[in-house]
C-alpha cells in the first residue's frame, strides 16, 4: 500500500508501540515528501548557460518591472533589441538590458533588423494577434504574454500561425510555473486528499482607480497604432477597444490555474453580472471613461457538478487570505492558495475525515478564531512539504519545497517570472513543448473571454462544445 494512503487507524492497528508508530509516521512523512521530488542535480552539475538572442516588443511596467529583471538572471538570456512607441520606456528597458541592445520604435522594423531568434511580446491585449503573426512570418520564437489574444478567433489564428511556422509559442500564465501549485496540484488534488472536487472559489480584490501615472509623450504618434488620446495609450487597460479589463488583466491568472485543477476541462455555461465602479469624471477634468467593468462577479458550470464562482473588484481589497485567493472545496478537504500572501497554500481536513499516515508530521500553523470551533479548521496543514517548525521531526526529512516539485528549475529563490522564462529558453533550444504552450492557453482564454461576453450580453451563455475546433 502507498503511504500516502495509509490511515492513521490502519497503521495503528497494523502496528504496536509509541517508538514504533513514530518511527512508521516519519517514514510515510518522507516517503510522501520524496514521491514528487527530482533527482538532485551532480555536484558541480554545469548551469546551463546557452545563448538566447531576444528581442523585447513593449517595454511597460510588466516588461520592466517583472519580466525583463527576470529573463536577466536566466544565463544565456541576452536582449539585443527593445522596442516602444514611448521613447522614455525603451530607453529604460535598453539600460536594464545591457549596451547591446539597439532601440526600435516599430515591431516590424525590429523583426526585419535586429539580430534576435525570438521575440517577447509584452503590449496592450489587442495587438497580440498582428504582432504574433508577423514574428513567426520573420521566423522568430515566441513569448507572448497573458491573456493569449484578444478573441477566441484570434488565439486559434495565433495557433495556426505557430503550426505553419514550426516555432516555440509560450503564453505567460507564470502560475503554471509556481512550485507550490505544482506541490498542491501533484500531492493533494491528484492523490485524493481534498475528494470528489464540488465548488472553487476565486477572488482578486484591490482598492484603486487601477489608471496608470501619467507620462511625457511628446513626439509619440500614437495614432500610428490606432489609439485615440495620449490616455488610451498609458491607461489601455481600461479601454474596451484593446482589453478585457480584469477578466483578462487578472482573472486570467486564475481562471487558467483552475482549468489546471480541472484537467483542462472546459465549462459548460457562464453567468455573470459586471458594473463600473470608478467615476472617472471626479479622478480628473480630462479624463476619458473606462469602458471596461472593474467589478466582476461570474458563475462558471463545470463538468461534473462542479461550480466554481468569481469575483474581482477595485473599490474594496478586503480579503482573508491576501489580495487573490482560490479555495478548492472537496468531499474530505479544503485548499486555499493564495500566491500574494505568506503562506500560499493551506490544506484543511475536513472533521470526521481520517489522517493520513504522513499528517501529524505535517507543518500546521494555528489560525485563533473564536469562530472557528473544529480542530480540523484550526490548524490546517501548510503546503511547504517540510515538518513542523520546532519539532525533533523538524531535522530529520531534510527537505524543502525546492526539493518537492516537478519542476527541475524550480527553487524557492527563483520567482515565477524567472522559472517560466527559464524554460521558455530551453524550449526553444532545445525544441521541446512549453508547459504553457498555445493550446494550453487558448484554454485558459475561454473562460476568460467568455467571462466577459456573459457578463456584457446579459445572459447565461453556454459553451459551445466544439469551441476549441480550428477552423
Amino acid at each position: 500500500m502507498e503511504p500516502s494512503k495509509v490511515s492513521r487507524r490502519s497503521f495503528l492497528q497494523a502496528t504496536t508501540g509509541a517508538a514504533v508508530g513514530t518511527a512508521a509516521t516519519l517514514n510515510a512523512f518522507k516517503a510522501w515528501a520524496a514521491e514528487a521530488a527530482p533527482a538532485a542535480p551532480a555536484a558541480g552539475g554545469k548551469v546551463d548557460d546557452r545563448p538566447l538572442k531576444v528581442g523585447l516588443i513593449g517595454c511597460g511596467s510588466q516588461a520592466c518591472l517583472n519580466l525583463l529583471p527576470a529573463a536577466l538572471k536566466v544565463p544565456g538570456f541576452k536582449f539585443n533589441a527593445v522596442c516602444d512607441v514611448i521613447p522614455s520606456r525603451a530607453a529604460m528597458a535598453a539600460k536594464l538590458a545591457g549596451p547591446q541592445a539597439k532601440v526600435f520604435d516599430d515591431y516590424q522594423t525590429l523583426l526585419k533588423e535586429a539580430d534576435v531568434e525570438a521575440v517577447m511580446i509584452v503590449t496592450p491585449l489587442v495587438f497580440h494577434r498582428p504582432m504574433v503573426e508577423a514574428a513567426f512570418k520573420a521566423g522568430k520564437h515566441i513569448f507572448c504574454e497573458k491573456t493569449m489574444a484578444y478573441t477566441i478567433d484570434d488565439c486559434k489564428a495565433m495557433l495556426k500561425a505557430q503550426m505553419a511556422a514550426g516555432k516555440i509559442l509560450q503564453i505567460g500564465h507564470h502560475l503554471r510555473y509556481h512550485p507550490l501549485y505544482h506541490f498542491a496540484k501533484g500531492h493533494y488534488i491528484d492523490k485524493g486528499l481534498c475528494g470528489k472536487i464540488n465548488n472553487i472559489q476565486c477572488q482578486w480584490n484591490r482598492n484603486g482607480t487601477w489608471r496608470r501615472p501619467a507620462e511625457p509623450l511628446q513626439g509619440v504618434d500614437f495614432k500610428k497604432w490606432g489609439y485615440e488620446s495620449e490616455d488610451e495609450v498609458l491607461n489601455w487597460r481600461l479601454y474596451r477597444k484593446y482589453s478585457g479589463g480584469l477578466m483578462t488583466e487578472l482573472a486570467s491568472h486564475q481562471l487558467d490555474i483552475m482549468n489546471w485543477v480541472l484537467e483542462d476541462k472546459m465549462p459548460e455555461a457562464i453567468v455573470g453580472v459586471g458594473k463600473t465602479d470608478n467615476d472617472d469624471s471626479k479622478l480628473g477634468a480630462n479624463l476619458q471613461k473606462r469602458t471596461i467593468f472593474d467589478n466582476v462577479h461570474l458563475v462558471y458550470e463545470y463538468p461534473d457538478n462542479v461550480q466554481m464562482t468569481y469575483q474581482s473588484v477595485t473599490t474594496n481589497a478586503f480579503s482573508p487570505f491576501g489580495e487573490a485567493f482560490e479555495i478548492i472545496q472537496g468531499e474530505k478537504g479544503t485548499l486555499i492558495m493564495a500566491h500574494l500572501s505568506k503562506f500560499v497554500g493551506l490544506f484543511f481536513l475536513e472533521p470526521g475525515v481520517e489522517e493520513q499516515l504522513w499528517m501529524p508530521a505535517a507543518h500546521r500553523e494555528k489560525l485563533e478564531s473564536p469562530n472557528v470551533t473544529q480542530k480540523p479548521y484550526k490548524e490546517p496543514i501548510v503546503l511547504n512539504g517540510t515538518p513542523s517548525p520546532g519539532t525533533r521531526l523538524e531535522k530529520v526529512a531534510g527537505m524543502d519545497i525546492a526539493d518537492l516539485v516537478d519542476i527541475p528549475t524550480a527553487t524557492v529563490r527563483m520567482t515565477t517570472y524567472q522559472i517560466e522564462l527559464t524554460g521558455f529558453k530551453q524550449c526553444v533550444l532545445d525544441k521541446v513543448r512549453p508547459l504553457c504552450d498555445g493550446n494550453v492557453a487558448l484554454r485558459s482564454a475561454v473562460p476568460a473571454l467568455l467571462g466577459l461576453e456573459a457578463m456584457e450580453k446579459k445572459v447565461r451563455l453556454e459553451v459551445p462544445k466544439n469551441i476549441l475546433t480550428l477552423a
